[in-house]
């Protein structure tokens, strides 16, 4: 890790202290690092760990990086380098982490932090705490955008199902699970048939290019309604060749005016 990195991270640190507001960057940042922790690894499932006392309490010393680990420890202990939502797993909730120790810099993370940072609960309440302006800039600045070579594959894709009747293509951000937001279509059908979506997965996903989720729209469920009325459909059932025969064939069947 590079100091521009370390020196990022600090000021996340250091902003996320006074503005609550920073505090959705902070974690997202931390959840996302590769920490070094004091111990060994005994096996797949097992890390012998170093706590230490602070204040009378049991916590875990959890550096940021490698220079801030040796700044401090030295070399003088073995050390292990595993990214944060593992150690999470592996270290579990119970005895709290101090941030960087002894830096000069530092933050004790609670058990309730570790807690809502293991099943992401934290981030998506503090992401909610974000102004609309700023949730809508993060959301536009991660937005996943499908070349048009894919988006005509879909589509040509899509013709072979005779019961989807148009198609949306959305972008779901998670904020839990702290990466980009995903492309979504969301299928308008005229009959739910038994695997569907597997197959409608299967045949746009099969060049096996930037994965899209699939997804059937269902009245009962709020995130439906909110498509339908938010985004245009990038493919409807009848094509353009057919809009056109049609007004043809209107145009042709109308009485002459003599």
């Amino acid at each position: 890790m590079n100091n521009q990195v370390i020196e990022s991270f600090d000021d996340l640190l250091s902003a996320a202290i006074e503005e609550p507001s920073r505090r959705f960057q902070f974690y997202i940042a931390l959840v996302e690092l590769e920490l070094v922790v004091i111990g060994s690894v005994a096996d797949d499932e097992t890390l012998n760990l170093k706590y230490i006392e602070e204040d009378g309490e049991l916590v875990l010393p959890v550096f940021t990086s490698w220079e801030k680990f040796d700044g401090i420890i030295q070399s003088e202990y073995p050390y292990v380098k595993i990214p944060a939502v593992l150690l999470l797993e592996m270290a579990g909730t119970d005895i709290p982490w101090v941030l960087n120790p002894f830096t000069g810099l530092s933050k004790k993370i609670i058990c309730e932090e570790l807690e809502t940072m293991k099943d992401g609960r934290i981030l998506h309440y503090f992401f909610e705490q974000l102004s609309d302006e700023e949730r809508e800039r993060i959301l536009t600045e991660q937005i996943v955008e499908l070349p048009e070579s894919v988006m005509k594959r879909v589509r040509s894709c899509l013709m072979k199902f005779p019961s989807v009747s148009k198609a949306y293509l959305v972008n779901i951000y998670n904020p839990s699970a702290a990466g980009r937001p995903f492309p979504l279509v969301a299928l308008e059908v005229d009959d739910l048939e038994e695997g569907l979506t597997q197959e409608v997965f299967e045949a746009i996903n099969q060049q096996g290019e930037q994965q899209v989720e699939v997804f059937i729209l269902d009245d009962a469920i709020p995130l439906a309604s909110s498509i339908v009325e938010d985004t245009r459909p990038f493919y409807f059932r009848e094509s353009l060749e057919e809009f056109r025969t049609m007004f043809e064939k209107e145009v042709t069947e109308c009485p002459r005016l003599i």
